[in-house]
């Protein structure tokens, strides 16, 4: 293939010399192309819309291609689906332009490559699979895992031991939550139920001082245990006389 070939830098000066509203199209069919210094893609196919504005020119275009690429799980190369769409404006003349990747030159010439490149760049998944459900490598012995599977009984038993002490460990974590979240329910201690029966008695003999108490501000100030008294030695008085 012929480096200085570049189908991505257009010749517009024909576009140039029209008015405002003149359009081309353009169609691409490439086996390979480079961009830049450091991206090859294959199968590069698209379309572009060229119209001349007051401002210079506006592209419209799809592009798709397939990048060489390596997956992320099974590190098997691999090519790798990416499309684009363009749509900006290259400015003429180029002093009038602030992006110098947006801009026709002096020589009448778009040159896409710079611009169609960052856009790949942009678009490129950060993780390339070379298919969505690759099993990827084993981690013991490297095996392709899409190809075939394999078996490690010691490691199979070590695997099991540890997800097994997971298991328990997230199972004392949940019931001590739950233990930590229920409210404390409050019991009486041994020691809490002797003192109340210890105050009891205390309790009884107080009422019944205050019963009696009042009993004696009833009967004009003496207690029934008095008025006995009195009445009994009143009794004894009267015999004798």
């Amino acid at each position: 293939m012929n480096t200085h070939y570049r189908p991505l830098s257009l010749n517009v000066g024909f576009l140039l010399s029209q008015t405002a509203g003149y359009g081309r199209h353009f169609d691409f069919h490439e086996e390979s192309i480079t961009l830049g210094s450091d991206i090859r893609v294959e199968a590069f196919t698209g379309h572009l819309q060229l119209n001349r504005t007051p401002q210079g020119i506006v592209a419209l275009g799809d592009f798709s291609a397939q990048l060489p690429a390596e997956c992320a799980r099974c590190l098997k190369a691999f090519s790798a689906p990416i499309s684009i769409h363009i749509e900006d404006l290259f400015v003429y003349p180029p002093q009038n332009a602030t992006d110098p990747l947006l801009l026709v030159g002096e020589d009448a010439h778009l040159n896409l490559e710079p611009l169609v490149r960052e856009y790949l760049l942009v678009n490129q998944p950060t993780r390339l699979l070379c298919r969505p459900d690759c099993k990827g490598l084993c981690p013991i012995c490297g095996n392709d895992l899409n190809e075939k599977q394999c078996y490690h009984p010691e490691e199979a038993e070590v695997q099991g031991i540890m997800t097994s002490g997971l298991i328990l460990s997230a199972q004392k974590k949940s019931k001590k939550a739950n233990v930590t979240e229920k409210k404390p329910v409050k019991t009486e201690s041994k020691t809490e139920k002797k003192a109340a029966h210890a105050k009891a008695p205390a309790a009884a003999k107080n009422l019944k001082t205050k019963s009696a108490k009042k009993s004696v501000l009833k009967s004009g100030g003496k207690s029934p245990a008095a008025k006995k008294t009195a009445g009994g030695a009143a009794k004894k008085t009267s015999k004798k006389k």
